[in-house]
């Protein structure tokens, strides 16, 4: 697939049929001189060259030429930035502080990863966020947006559903790992392999029990960068037994606190509200 969309002429016929089904979606056929004027490709063998190269990303009927759902999946993939090694954004000042140090925040994109940095390489943290966002929000909105799709990142864990490939994810919650001795989410994708590790809270940021305590309250905690809430820090977690292992995240608002039992499959045992005393 990254051999067929090597080529600029190549990759320019997917742009060009994307743009017409952008332009018109309900008719998104372009004629043969139509694409190739779109191309900007005179030579006619150069041109049928590639356009037989692209094989099932294009299709190819009476009335013209069209892109496929692959076809449009692969120029999604490459309009993301997220193929791009040499892409870089930023830093922009980042809400909170550092876990370890307590210094302030920035985002960082670089080597295809946003990381969110006190400016120490040991304490960085890798935000799965595409170049796209980043460059195509408005800045105001940009924390929030980052948010958004990082507190995203627990919904589809617990539903077995990994980020990067929708593959399935088993996992369970480990002690210890590649950073402090705590309790985190490890969950393993068997489809594409990749290896996901939350902090306990971070999973639990979007579960109905937490988005409807923040949202009687007047937030909506899913666009809250889970770095700025207490219930989401390493070692925030109370271990009630090891065996078999239950875990307390206490979530507190105001003068209410909202305490979520956990066993080591990640899944929710028991919520209970209380009214925290000054």
């Amino acid at each position: 697939m990254f051999d067929l969309v090597s080529d600029s002429t190549r990759m320019g016929i997917l742009r060009a049929l994307a743009d017409a089904y952008s332009e018109e979606p309900t008719d998104p056929w372009l004629e043969y001189t139509e694409l190739q004027e779109a191309v900007g490709i005179r030579d006619n063998g150069n041109f049928n060259y590639h356009l037989e190269q692209l094989g099932d990303l294009v299709v190819k009927e009476p009335t013209g030429y069209m892109i496929s759902r692959i076809g449009m999946g692969v120029v999604s993939a490459v309009s993301s930035g997220a193929l791009d090694p040499e892409r870089t954004w930023g830093p922009i000042d980042a809400p909170g502080a550092c876990y370890h140090c307590e210094d302030s925040l920035q985002l960082h994109y670089e080597d295809g990863i946003l990381r969110l940095t006190c400016g120490r390489d040991e304490h960085a943290i890798p935000l799965s966020v595409p170049p796209s966002l980043l460059e195509s929000h408005p800045e105001d909105e940009l924390i929030e947006r980052i948010a958004f799709l990082e507190n995203r990142w627990g919904a589809l864990l617990r539903q077995n559903i990994c980020s990067e490939c929708h593959g399935r994810v088993d996992g369970e919650i480990e002690l210890g790992g590649a950073r402090s001795e705590h309790y985190h989410y490890h969950g393993h994708c068997h489809r594409c392999g990749f290896q996901h590790g939350i902090p306990v809270g971070m999973y639990l940021v979007s579960h109905p029990a937490v988005t409807s305590f923040f949202y009687e309250r007047g937030v909506d905690v899913r666009t809250v960068p889970f770095w700025t809430l207490e219930f989401c820090k390493p070692h925030s977690e109370t271990v009630l037994c090891t065996d078999p292992l239950r875990l307390r995240v206490d979530v507190t608002r105001e003068n209410e606190t909202l305490s979520i039992t956990l066993d080591r499959a990640g899944t929710v045992t028991a919520t209970e509200r209380a009214q925290t005393t000054a």
